[in-house]
């Protein structure tokens, strides 16, 4: 008894899932992650880091533009001792090979600070075949946006350095494919008993 709801349960939801064949994918579910920041895509996020010029923009100005760790999200606020590994990331790199500005900042410990904003809007949407998707025979995600990351060094209240690096478009698909869907579990249950049955039977 049990064996026929399961098998009518699994019927009807084929049917149901047969019937949304011709339905839209925005049946499947969908999910976005954003990080906060003032920047709205890449282009702007990009503008606002050209019109930054070392030795010349202020921390003040930096905060008239929006650009403030204490009152906007998601800037890290950077030390000496954190900004070393990132740009002598490896042993056989020596001070002399970094740029001038960075050195100097770097030799100043304390008075070296690095700011560091990382904004990025990604969005994950199932687009896949719906009736496959529902049933778990097959599941395609499609995650697009984009990412960037903008890091400034700060000495005496005046930007010395920046870097920039970012992707403006990313598109990724991944797709997941079960071609037992939803029975697996009774036909590894099926295999097991079978298997049990034949150890019984040679030990016998």
């Amino acid at each position: 008894m049990r064996r026929l709801r399961k098998l009518i349960s699994v019927l009807c939801v084929s049917v149901a899932a047969a019937s949304l064949g011709g339905c839209a994918s925005w049946l499947l579910p969908s999910n976005s992650q954003t990080t906060e920041s003032p920047f709205h895509n890449y282009k702007s996020a990009e503008d606002a880091y050209n019109r930054i010029t070392p030795y010349v923009t202020t921390v003040t100005e930096l905060k008239s533009r929006g650009l403030n760790p204490y009152s906007t999200p998601n800037i890290k606020v950077l030390n000496y001792l954190d900004l070393v590994p990132r740009f002598l990331p490896q042993a056989s790199l020596r001070q002399e090979d970094l740029d001038p500005a960075v050195r100097a900042c770097l030799s100043a410990r304390d008075s070296c600070t690095g700011w560091l904003a990382e904004p990025s809007m990604l969005a994950s949407d199932r687009t896949g075949n719906v009736p496959l998707d529902v049933l778990g025979f097959e599941r395609e995600t499609t995650s697009t946006g984009w990412k960037a990351s903008m890091l400034l060094l700060i000495q005496n209240g005046v930007v010395v350095y920046k870097l920039w690096s970012g992707t403006p478009s990313i598109i990724e698909t991944k797709r997941d494919t079960k071609p037992l869907g939803p029975f697996p579990s009774t036909i590894e249950k099926c295999i097991k008993r079978s298997t049990s049955r034949v150890m019984n039977v040679a030990t016998q």
